[in-house]
């Protein structure tokens, strides 16, 4: 083949990096494009395929697994002695979604074989294998991995600031020993304590390691901040009595003179 002639393989570190995100969000046509008739795959887990057919049904056989969001990736390009083979090995991390309430986090290593074939990089063998397992249900983050427990929470929680803001679905905290996802119809009301909120539940008070208006933003619009100290669930408020508002659980919080008749007006107006 004359030099002029011959594939660049610069970008593969890119192509890489976008058909692992489209392999995570389950969007796997991209994939099988890049992939040789003989290919082997061998995943982080125990799948291995040989060939795209075998892929397509190991993809099959996985399919309720859920979409996860890739972050940090970077992967490099290893030169080989063939103008027409090419190697890009590299990491990024995987984040299960705001949607899935498995508390996962993988950081994974992966390496891709790639020949040139019909005028396209095709890749004959990748190998993925995780760095770190990842966390089972409802076990919480252990601290020894508290860089990676943040960046999960920090991911799960720009994500919930997008949903609906009248949904009632759960929302992501976080506390002590992990993530809470809470219903906020079960909560009475909010309450700032230094750099941490106390969420009072009907059947619990929890701590959460966010400030009142970071936790203000990720909930509902039932629900409304009466004070700097305290936002409160208009499901749950029960009587305004004397400058106070008086919750389902009976207790009372006070309500600014200086705001008194606004938010007196705001929750007659929101309430009705």
């Amino acid at each position: 083949m004359d030099a002029d002639k011959l594939p660049d393989a610069s970008t593969l570190p890119e192509l890489v990096s976008q058909l692992v995100a489209c392999y995570y969000k389950k969007d796997f046509d991209p994939l099988v494009e890049h992939l040789t008739s003989d290919c082997l795959f061998i995943g982080a887990g125990s799948d291995v395929s040989y060939g795209v057919r075998s892929l397509a049904e190991t993809i099959m056989a996985n399919s309720s697994i859920p979409t996860y969001l890739v972050r940090e990736p970077k992967f490099q390009l290893i030169s080989t002695s063939s103008p027409l083979e090419a190697v890009v090995a590299g990491f990024y991390t995987i984040y299960s979604d705001a949607d899935h309430k498995m508390l996962s986090s993988e950081k994974q290593r992966i390496t891709v074989n790639c020949r040139w074939e019909d005028g396209l990089w095709k890749a004959y063998l990748v190998h993925a294998s995780t760095e770190w397992g990842p966390l089972e249900d409802d076990v919480a983050f252990p601290a020894k991995i508290s860089k990676q427990t943040y960046r999960y929470v920090q991911d799960i929680l720009r994500a919930s600031k997008i949903r609906d803001k009248n949904s009632n679905e759960s929302v992501a905290l976080p506390v002590e020993d992990g993530t809470a996802f809470i219903n906020p119809t079960h909560i009475i009301y909010a309450e700032a304590q230094a750099k941490k909120t106390a969420i009072h539940l009907i059947d619990q008070v929890i701590t959460v390691k966010m400030l009142l208006a970071n936790v203000f933003e990720l909930l509902p619009s039932q629900f409304l901040r009466v004070h700097r100290s305290y936002v409160v669930n208009r499901g749950h408020i029960s009587a305004l009595s004397g400058g106070e508002v008086v919750m389902s659980n009976g207790d009372r919080i006070p309500i600014p003179k200086r705001r008194r008749s606004e938010i007196e007006r705001e929750l007659a107006r929101k309430t009705d």
